[in-house]
C-alpha cells in the first residue's frame, strides 16, 4: 500500500517538472467572466513601483507579495495562497496552515466572515492580479484578536460590479450528501453575498479499552474492558449572509449575520466485561443499547466599521457581535446483565443547554508617526449572558427520577481587556512590542441534591515583542517571545460532585491560573526558481498547566472503588522543538513541501499526596505535500502525515500514519469545476492510548468512517468586474 502512494506521488512531481518545462504555453487569460475596466489597466502601466522580496517576514506577519510573482498572475487567489509559505489547500478547498484547519481568513485587515463552499467560491472567483499580498500571522497579537492563526489577503483592485450566482454539491460513500447555493451581488459602494447549505451524514466509530482498578496499596479492586459501536446520523442546514457599504474610499459598514439549525440521530451498542474483586466481588458483565436524538442550532450577527483617515494606515475600526447556542438531547438507555439480572435497566436520560446570548465589542485605532513608527491601541467586552444547563435521569417505567445524578448548573462570563502595541521599521529590520492587560469574571452555580454557587476573578497580562530581518536575497530571520496565562473557570473552580454511573467528575478549588512562557525562532531562505528552505525552533515553559487528571477512589455512593476526573494543576511542563521544511517550487503551479519536526515534551506534577509523576518523550513527525496544477485547469494533490509516538499529560498515543490524494478540474472558462478525494487512502488512521496512571491503567482504541471517497460539483453562472485603485487595506 505505502509502495503505490510512494508510486503516485512519484507520478504528482514527475507531472509537475514536465509541466514546470511548458509554462510558456500558458493562455493569457484565465477565463471571460473576469474584466478589467480599461482605465484600471492604463493607470498600471503607467506605475513605478520599487520591486519589493517575493516573500518576506516583518514583525509578526510572514509576507508573500503576489504582486510581485509575475509567474501566478494568470491563477486565482486559491492558486496564490497554494504558494504562500505553510498554506496547503486540498481537492476541496479546504485551506490548512501547517496541518492545522483552524485558520482564520481575513480580507483586507477585517474578518472575511465566510466559511465553508462560500469561503472556497469567493476564491477560486478572485484573481491572483488582483491581490498585492498575503500575510500570514500564525502567532498572532490581540490586533487581530489573540486566537488562532490568521491569514491576512489584501487586494490592489476592488470589485465594481459583481453578480454570479454559484451552486453545487458534494458527497461521499459514508454516505454523506450537501447540496449548497451561493449568490453575490456587488457594485461600487455595495456589496451583498448570501449563502445556504443542507447537509446528511451518517458516520461511525468503533471502539474497544479496558481499565484495571488498584487501591493505594496496589491491590487489584476491579477490571473492566468493553467494546462499542457508534452510528451518528445528522440532518443540518446553515445559512449565511453578508453585506457591505462604501460610504466613501475611507469609510466602510460590514455586517453578517446567519444561523445552522441541526438535527442528530445516534445508535450506540456497548458489550461490557466487568468484574469486581473487593468490594460487592462478582460477575456485573452486562450488554446495552442507547438511543437518542438530539435537534440543535444557533445564530450569529454582527457588524464592523472601519474609518481610514489617509494611505498611510491611520485608521479606526469598532466591531460587534453576538451568538447563541442550544440544544437538547434526549435517550432510551436499556442494560441487561449477564449473571446479575435484578440489576437490569431501562432509563430516559435528558440533557439541555441554552446559551442564547453571547456578545463581544471590539475596537482600535492605528496610527503611524515620525515616519517609521506605528502603534495600535485597543480592547474588548465580552459578556456571555447566562446559560443553563439541565440533566435529568429517570428509570422506566414511571420516570423515577434519580435525584442523585440530575442537576441543574447556570454559568455566567465576563471579560475585558486593553492592549497597545508599537512597530519601528529600521530597513529591513522590525520590531513589534505589546501589551495585553485584562481581567476574566465567572460565576456558576448547581443546584440537585445540594446547591452550590462559585465566582471567579483573574486578572492577566500578555506582553510579547517580535523581531525580524530580511535582506535582498530573501534570507529572512524571526524571534518572538509572548507569555500566555490561562485561568480556571467558576466550572473547574466548584466542588459540586457531578455523578455519573460508574464514574463522577468534579471541580477544583484549589487551581490557579497557569502560566506559558513562549520563545520562537526562525530562519528561512526563498530562491524564485527553486523553493525555500527553513528551520524553525520554540521553547515553551508552563507553570501550573491546567490539565485533567484521571484517578481512583473509594466512594460511598457506589460502594466500592471508582475512577474520576478532576482538574489540576500540572506543576511544571516544557515543549522544546524544531522543525525543518524544505519547499520545492520551480514554478508558480507546482510545488512540493516536506516538513520534519522533532519534539520534547516534559512534566513534573504532584497527582497525589507525595508521589509524583515525572514523564519526558521525543516526538516526531513527517509532513509530505505534493500539488500541481496542468492546462490550467487540472489539479492534482497528495499528502502523507506520519506521527511517532505521542506523549501528552497522563497518556500515551502510538503512531499514526495517514495519506490523502485528490484531483480537481475547472472547465468550461471556470463555470464548471469538479473534484474527487481520498481521504485516509489506506483506512491506516486508529486513535489507541494508553493511560499512565499506576493506579488506574487503561487503554482504548478506536476507528471511524475516516477512510472515504468524496466528489464535488460547482456550477457558476455570472461575472466579476475588477478596477483598479489605491491599496484597499492592510496599509504598512
Amino acid at each position: 500500500m505505502k509502495k503505490q502512494l510512494l508510486l503516485l506521488l512519484s507520478l504528482l512531481t514527475a507531472a509537475g517538472a514536465t509541466y514546470a518545462q511548458n509554462t510558456d504555453t500558458l493562455a493569457t487569460s484565465q477565463t471571460d467572466s473576469i474584466y478589467l475596466s480599461p482605465s484600471a489597466k492604463a493607470l498600471e502601466e503607467v506605475q513605478v513601483i520599487a520591486q519589493r522580496p517575493l516573500f518576506a517576514v516583518d514583525g509578526e506577519k510572514q509576507l508573500y507579495n503576489v504582486a510581485e510573482d509575475p509567474s501566478v498572475q494568470n491563477g486565482s487567489a486559491t492558486d496564490a495562497l497554494q504558494n504562500t509559505p505553510g498554506i496547503e489547500v486540498d481537492a476541496e478547498g479546504n485551506i490548512t496552515l501547517r496541518g492545522s484547519q483552524s485558520v482564520e481568513v481575513w480580507l483586507n485587515d477585517r474578518p472575511s466572515h465566510l466559511s465553508g463552499e462560500n469561503l472556497k467560491e469567493y476564491l477560486k472567483l478572485l484573481p491572483a492580479n488582483s491581490i498585492e499580498r498575503i500575510e500570514v500571522i500564525s502567532n498572532p497579537s490581540a490586533r487581530y484578536g489573540g486566537g488562532g492563526p490568521v491569514v491576512n489577503i489584501v487586494t490592489t483592485k476592488r470589485i465594481q460590479r459583481n453578480e454570479f450566482l454559484a451552486l453545487g454539491a458534494s458527497g461521499n460513500q459514508r454516505p454523506q450528501v450537501s447540496p449548497w447555493l451561493s449568490y453575490v451581488y456587488g457594485g461600487k459602494k455595495f456589496s451583498f453575498n448570501a449563502y445556504v447549505e443542507y447537509d446528511y451524514s451518517h458516520t461511525w466509530s468503533n471502539g474497544q479499552g479496558s481499565i484495571t482498578l488498584l487501591t493505594p496499596s496496589g491491590d487489584l479492586t476491579a477490571t473492566q474492558s468493553s467494546t462499542s459501536r457508534h452510528d451518528y446520523y445528522r440532518h443540518g442546514g446553515y445559512l449565511h449572509f453578508s453585506g457591505t457599504y462604501d460610504f466613501d474610499t475611507q469609510r466602510t459598514l460590514t455586517f453578517w449575520a446567519g444561523g445552522y439549525p441541526s438535527f442528530y440521530r445516534s445508535a450506540t451498542v456497548v458489550e461490557q466485561d466487568w468484574r469486581e474483586y473487593i468490594y460487592a466481588p462478582g460477575n456485573y458483565s452486562f450488554h446495552a443499547t442507547n438511543d437518542g436524538t438530539v435537534p440543535q442550532g444557533g445564530y450569529f450577527a454582527g457588524a464592523d466599521y472601519t474609518r481610514r483617515f489617509d494611505d498611510k494606515g491611520r485608521k479606526l475600526w469598532l466591531r460587534g457581535g453576538i451568538n447563541g447556542y442550544g440544544y437538547q438531547s434526549t435517550a432510551t438507555m436499556v442494560r441487561q446483565y449477564a449473571e446479575q439480572p435484578t440489576l437490569d435497566r431501562q432509563l430516559w436520560e435528558v440533557m439541555r443547554f441554552d446559551n442564547w446570548a453571547m456578545t463581544n465589542l471590539d475596537g482600535g485605532y492605528a496610527f503611524p508617526f515620525a515616519n517609521d513608527w506605528e502603534a495600535e491601541v485597543g480592547g474588548s467586552f465580552n459578556y456571555n449572558f447566562p446559560s443553563h444547563y439541565h440533566y435529568t435521569r429517570d428509570s422506566l417505567p414511571g420516570l423515577r427520577r434519580d435525584t442523585l445524578r440530575s442537576f441543574t448548573r447556570s454559568n455566567t462570563e465576563l471579560s475585558y481587556h486593553a492592549f497597545a502595541t508599537l512597530q519601528r521599521r529600521l530597513g529591513h529590520f522590525t520590531a513589534k512590542a505589546g501589551l495585553q492587560l485584562g481581567q476574566d469574571h465567572s460565576s456558576t452555580s448547581y443546584s440537585g441534591y445540594r446547591s452550590v454557587e462559585t465566582q471567579a476573578r483573574f486578572p492577566f497580562w500578555v506582553p510579547s515583542l517580535h523581531l525580524s530581518y530580511h535582506t535582498d536575497n530573501m534570507h529572512n530571520f524571526a524571534l518572538s517571545y509572548t507569555h500566555r496565562s490561562s485561568r480556571p473557570g467558576a466550572v473547574s473552580l466548584s466542588d459540586f460532585i457531578e455523578y455519573g454511573e460508574w464514574s463522577f467528575t468534579t471541580g477544583n478549588p484549589q487551581l490557579v491560573p497557569a502560566h506559558t512562557h513562549n520563545v520562537e525562532g526562525s530562519w528561512q531562505k526563498y530562491w524564485d526558481s527553486f523553493g525555500s528552505l527553513g528551520l524553525n525552533f520554540y521553547y515553551r515553559a508552563s507553570t501550573n498547566q491546567i490539565g485533567t487528571l484521571n484517578d481512583v477512589v473509594y466512594h460511598p455512593v457506589y460502594g466500592r472503588a471508582v475512577s474520576f476526573s478532576v482538574p489540576a494543576n500540572i506543576g511544571r511542563s516544557h515543549t522544546a522543538g524544531a522543525m525543518l521544511n524544505l519547499t520545492y517550487r520551480p514554478t508558480a503551479f507546482f510545488n512540493a513541501r516536506l516538513e520534519l519536526s522533532l519534539n520534547n515534551y516534559a512534566y513534573h506534577v504532584l497527582f497525589r499526596p507525595d508521589q509524583w509523576n515525572d514523564r519526558s518523550q521525543w516526538n516526531a513527525s513527517v509532513r509530505l505535500n505534493v500539488w500541481t496544477k496542468l492546462w490550467n485547469k487540472l489539479q492534482l494533490f497528495g499528502n502523507i502525515r506520519y506521527n511517532t509516538r505521542q506523549l501528552t499529560f497522563m497518556y500515551f498515543s502510538d503512531p499514526t500514519f495517514v495519506a490523502d490524494l485528490g484531483v480537481s478540474a475547472d472547465l468550461l472558462d471556470r463555470r464548471l469545476s469538479l473534484y474527487l478525494n481520498a481521504k485516509d487512502l489506506f483506512g491506516s488512521y486508529v486513535s489507541t492510548f494508553t493511560g499512565l496512571n499506576p493506579y488506574l491503567a487503561s487503554a482504548s482504541t478506536q476507528r471511524n468512517s475516516s477512510r472515504y471517497v468524496s466528489l464535488g460539483l460547482t456550477l457558476r453562472l455570472g461575472k466579476m468586474d475588477l478596477e483598479g485603485k489605491a491599496r484597499t487595506g492592510g496599509e504598512k
